[in-house]
């Protein structure tokens, strides 16, 4: 099992041609991250690239990436917001969307007739 994370989708999608020709949908972010490669002077648009590049794959890119490579893929994404802003039904059970923000340690609630609105920040 290939576990794609920050310290490797450089090495094993953004400089892989063939990788780059499966995903047609993210050309942006690979140009991006092309320009940024060789201006050593746009470092910061080249880690954005790629912070970008891993929140974007998603279940059709990672069965891609699997054929690809021939074994099976993670992708281990990274929520680098400062703040998230979660709407909810009053009906809805909210338990468990909280419990996939647990690194957000400050928290507002507010509600209208119908709605719940949470804000959360670090």
């Amino acid at each position: 099992m290939i576990n794609i994370n920050l310290k490797n989708i450089e090495e094993l999608v953004l400089k892989n041609p063939l990788a780059k020709s499966l995903f047609p949908d993210l050309r942006h972010l690979f140009d991006q991250w092309l320009l940024s490669y060789r201006f050593s002077a746009l470092d910061t648009m080249r880690k954005q690239a790629m912070l970008d590049l891993l929140n974007s794959l998603d279940g059709p890119h990672v069965e891609k990436l699997a054929r690809l490579f021939g074994d099976m893929i993670s992708v281990e994404k990274l929520d680098y917001h400062i703040v998230r802003n979660l709407n909810f039904s009053i009906n809805d059970s909210i338990g468990g969307e909280l419990t996939k923000h647990g690194s957000y340690t400050n928290i507002a609630l507010s509600r209208s007739a119908n709605q719940m609105y949470i804000t959360m920040w670090r």
